[in-house]
């Protein structure tokens, strides 16, 4: 059986520690690949920074930003790692490699790239901790982003729930408790249920 929970990358280690308990999987999984996961605790080296994709400039955005409001961005991911380490309990990395991403991300059509870098910039005078409408932004995304949301959303949803399909099969009768981001879940659950 797999249940999916939604986060925000922001929830609170007792939150997420909390419904694990509840749930007492057999296995965990989460929104991340192996070397995210590896430099998860790490803090960016030069050769990261190095990365001057438009990818790293959102992500770092991201990081500073909720580092501003006293969050820590990534919180879900990091103490859902922990818990399984400490815990013994099995952890699968269930997204797609980043380097993918970031090559998908880099064969996004100039304009689309444009108005994120705009987004960026308004991103300022937005607050990391507003309750997003997930339903809402994937509208916009959708509409106003059609390729990246085909390759950052549709496409890592279809390696996701791949690599849960594969982990329903190796563990057949265990129970999978997978944390992503909300964006993801409800086409994901979908999926999952044809």
């Amino acid at each position: 059986m797999i249940k999916v929970i939604g986060t925000t990358h922001l929830d609170s280690k007792e939150s997420i520690e909390e419904i694990i308990k509840k749930e007492n999987p057999d296995v965990v999984g989460v929104e991340l690949c192996e070397s995210r996961a590896i430099g998860i605790f790490k803090e960016a080296t030069k050769e990261t920074k190095k990365l001057n994709s438009l990818l790293q400039k959102i992500t770092d955005k991201i990081k500073s930003k909720s580092k501003e409001e006293g969050l820590d961005y990534g919180s879900d991911m990091k103490t859902i790692l922990r818990y399984a380490s400490n815990n013994k309990i099995e952890c699968l990395l269930v997204d797609m490699p980043i380097l993918k991403i970031q090559e998908l991300f880099s064969k996004i059509p100039m304009k689309e790239q444009k108005g994120f870098t705009k987004e960026l910039g308004e991103f300022e005078n937005q607050s990391m901790s507003e309750e997003l409408n997930e339903d809402e932004v994937i509208r916009n995304l959708k509409l106003r982003y059609p390729i990246a949301f085909e390759f950052l959303i549709n496409m890592r949803n279809l390696y996701i729930t791949n690599q849960l399909l594969k982990a329903k099969n190796k563990y057949p009768d265990k129970k999978i408790l997978v944390f992503l981001g909300k964006s993801h879940v409800k086409q994901i659950e979908v999926m999952l249920n044809e």
